[in-house]
């Protein structure tokens, strides 16, 4: 290669575009005139400092009311719903997200939902999550034939997504996607179910609702989340407070018969059930609520 010793001089030579004088060039004050929107034709004057501020003043009172008219609608559309009366008025679309493992199913929530399809009109939907590799047929058709129309056209919008739930927990439920209220726990998405109902779990006297939130409790933490000896002692309770009774409280299913029953069957302690137990659970069976999730577990 050629060295070169210093910067190429002159390849050719290129006449300059424009030649500069000395000569002033008059500059304009502006770039380009534009058409005053604001006036009307008829209106020829000259706009003062006055009219201006009151054009403002006018612009900003617009935007203010479109602002509240959007919050008035985003509150209307999106509130989260927390008895099943609001869903009655018309003020309330309920739209809730559940991420549950498909594993460990919420069996009590698809006994809800049954339960207030009876009630209200509900669109479901089932997704599945990239975090799962493989998911049953039967988890993938819980709401068949339920996609008509668009979401805003019923009143409780259901959509289950199956997905590895992180911290440990079999499931949780985005109550308003809106605002991101997240309540986690199987048993506190089946009291928020369970408040949907009309009438609702604890619209009962203050005895009989908390009588039902101590069994949810004891199903959760003790039949899903005890050993083997702390679930063998509930079952030995349930036997017990059976042996006289149709039902876990009053005379009627209740949210308490739901999330046990639930319990039990991710707990695999119905094979082994003693008498009263199984006939409890047969009865539960039979009962049209849980025919779509008996079918999960059988």
């Amino acid at each position: 290669m050629a060295n070169v010793d210093g910067p190429l001089k002159g390849m050719y030579k290129v006449h300059p575009i424009y030649t500069l004088t000395t000569a002033d060039v008059p500059l304009p004050d502006c770039m380009y005139k534009m058409k005053n929107l604001h006036r009307s034709k008829q209106d020829t004057r000259e706009l003062t400092a006055e009219d201006l501020d009151r054009q403002q003043e006018a612009i900003l009172a617009k935007l203010a009311s479109l602002q509240a008219e959007v919050e008035k609608l985003s509150q209307s559309q999106h509130a989260p719903c927390t008895r099943g009366d609001q869903i009655d008025s018309g003020d309330h679309f309920c739209d809730i997200v559940i991420n549950a493992n498909p594993s460990s199913p919420p069996l009590s929530a698809l006994v809800l939902c049954h339960l207030l399809k009876q009630q209200m009109k509900i669109h479901g939907s089932v997704h599945v999550h990239s975090s799962v590799k493989s998911v049953p047929a039967r988890l993938k058709e819980l709401f068949t034939g339920n996609h008509e129309g668009l979401r805003i056209d019923y009143d409780l919008a259901v959509t289950i997504i199956w997905k590895e739930v992180p911290h440990g927990a079999s499931c949780s439920m985005m109550v308003s996607p809106h605002k991101q209220t997240a309540i986690h726990g199987e048993g506190s998405i089946a009291r928020y179910l369970g408040r949907l109902l009309k009438p609702s779990y604890d619209s009962t006297d203050p005895a009989t609702a908390t009588e039902i939130d101590d069994w949810i409790d004891v199903a959760m933490l003790q039949l899903l989340g005890g050993n083997n000896k702390e679930q063998a002692a509930v079952v030995r309770s349930l036997n017990s407070r059976l042996g006289n009774r149709d039902w876990l409280v009053g005379s009627a299913l209740s949210l308490a018969d739901i999330v046990t029953w639930s319990a039990l069957h991710q707990a695999q302690q119905v094979n082994s059930a003693p008498n009263n137990v199984k006939r409890w659970l047969k009865a539960l069976n039979n009962h049209e609520a849980f025919q779509a999730a008996q079918g999960l577990v059988s």
